[in-house]
């Protein structure tokens, strides 16, 4: 298999999880919002927010799958590694911390970002509407899914370098 075959792989099978989390994960969860609403104009808003989530998401779905090659060549994934093709007796410890680094910077990213979506709107909603319930623990749980996006990021575009620098 060679390398671009398998990040294809890994991209497709990313936005598929992606999708699946969002529709099982926040919309659920903004559709118990709409409960707190005081008057129509904020139940429209925020039935325009769930549609704007789910129309972002089908968009990055669609994205994802269809054009894998494009993220590729973004972030490079298919350089650096010694061969072209990706085979177990071959795979070097460099190798295998780069790819390891890959899919959880992945994760990272797919998990955090929906819930930090979900947040940031909460925290707006909150800002507005003084009926909204408010918890002590929500801008500790929003600063920590956007640290999260941050290190799956960074994870991602520094795989290179952490890689070499755990190889010494």
């Amino acid at each position: 298999m060679l390398n671009r075959d398998f990040f294809r792989l890994l991209i497709k099978i990313t936005g598929l999880y992606f999708f699946i989390q969002t529709v099982f994960g926040v919309l659920p969860s903004q559709l118990g919002f709409l409960g707190f609403d005081s008057d129509v104009s904020q139940k429209i808003g925020t039935f325009i927010y769930i549609f704007l989530i789910v129309l972002l998401s089908i968009g990055i779905l669609y994205y994802l799958i269809r054009f894998p090659d494009k993220i590729i060549n973004l972030f490079k994934l298919d350089e650096g590694f010694d061969r072209d093709t990706i085979s177990i007796k071959n795979f070097n410890p460099k190798n295998i911390l780069t790819l390891g680094l890959c899919i959880i910077g992945g994760f990272l990213i797919i998990e955090n970002l929906s819930s930090t979506l979900a947040m940031l709107f909460y925290e707006f909603k909150k800002s507005v509407n003084p009926m909204f319930p408010k918890e002590k623990n929500d801008s500790i749980n929003l600063l920590f899914s956007a640290l999260n996006l941050i290190l799956g990021s960074c994870l991602i575009i520094f795989r290179k370098n952490i890689a070499e620098y755990f190889e010494k």
